[in-house]
């Protein structure tokens, strides 16, 4: 971003100073430039922090930064993260997906897009996506796979609605249902050939949201077992389910998974660096033993993504476990 040559986006936008510096510390830990607009603010607001202030970050880094902050201002101060939102949608796949969400609440990032491309699912299969919030993950599969059949359950009709406009929008034959993913109704009752999910980020831990709809999304009150059972459930015999979790979750998952038939795909924020998060895939009735893969590697030394991140985050391209 040094001499305004980089496009940047709004990451945060907050009176807190407290939170925003926090932030810049979050990004700066991850190899992330981050700049405040508006500091000359004061000199209309009297210096009493009545205008927000603007957190800015190079276009190319904002899904991972989004993320990181989504994920540390959760369990740091002030207990959530206050999204800037864009007017025109947030855009995915290098804008071949524009997709809007509640200003207020959950907002899908990068685990979404990194969810769908290691659903293996091809043309002419079904797929069903629990907990499908605005749709993301389900727009990224259609666009990356045409022909394939997909569902999403969301519990929140308000939301479902909202992904069946993002649908229409991007002209993408995806279908959203409000339904519970651990009591659905009868006539959904069906299997599909492939299953996935981003279940809440956090257990019964960290600082719960006030606001309800985010709350339900980041924290699963200790269930992500109950998450991973209801989605095998739903996948056809031979088929894949696949989840995107928390890396220290980990053993709280794979104690609710098959002993057989696992494989556990890293990513690595940058090489060197411990992943925060695991996509796990179980192939249901396989007898492989567990696996993990060599994984993904996000960033380069200066904070850029590599080169087979940007190929997923922008090209579309599925990962290859």
């Amino acid at each position: 971003m040094r001499g305004g040559e980089a496009a940047v986006r709004e990451v945060l936008k907050t009176n807190n100073p407290v939170l925003l510096d926090y932030a810049r510390v979050l990004l700066a830990d991850a190899g992330i430039e981050a700049v405040v607009f508006d500091t000359h603010a004061s000199v209309m607001d009297g210096s009493l922090g009545i205008l927000p202030r603007r957190l800015m970050v190079p276009d190319g880094q904002h899904l991972h930064a989004e993320t990181l902050l989504r994920d540390g201002l959760s369990a740091g101060p002030g207990g959530e993260f206050p999204e800037s939102g864009d007017p025109d949608g947030d855009r995915f796949l290098g804008g071949r997906i524009m997709v809007h969400q509640p200003e207020n609440g959950f907002r899908s990032g990068l685990d979404a897009v990194m969810l769908a491309a290691a659903v293996p699912a091809r043309a002419g299969e079904t797929a069903l996506e629990l907990g499908a919030g605005a749709g993301v993950a389900s727009l990224c599969l259609a666009a990356r796979v045409p022909g394939v059949a997909i569902t999403g359950w969301e519990i929140d009709p308000a939301l479902a609605d909202i992904a069946t406009s993002n649908a229409h929008a991007n002209g993408l034959a995806v279908t959203f249902v409000t339904a519970d993913v651990f009591a659905p109704p009868a006539e959904l009752k069906r299997d599909y050939d492939h299953v996935f999910c981003n279940p809440p980020f956090h257990g019964d831990d960290g600082a719960s949201s006030p606001d309800a709809g985010r709350a339900l999304a980041l924290q699963d009150k200790g269930k992500l077992g109950d998450w991973l059972t209801a989605g095998l459930k739903r996948t056809v015999s031979n088929g894949s389910f696949t989840a995107i979790i928390r890396a220290g979750r980990l053993g709280e998952a794979l104690a609710a998974l098959p002993q057989t038939g696992v494989r556990v795909f890293p990513l690595w924020p940058k090489q060197g660096v411990s992943a925060k998060r695991l996509i796990l895939q179980v192939w249901k009735g396989s007898r492989a033993p567990l696996e993990t893969a060599h994984g993904l590697v996000l960033h380069e030394a200066d904070g850029s993504y590599t080169e087979a991140a940007d190929d997923v985050l922008r090209g579309g391209k599925g990962l290859e476990f």
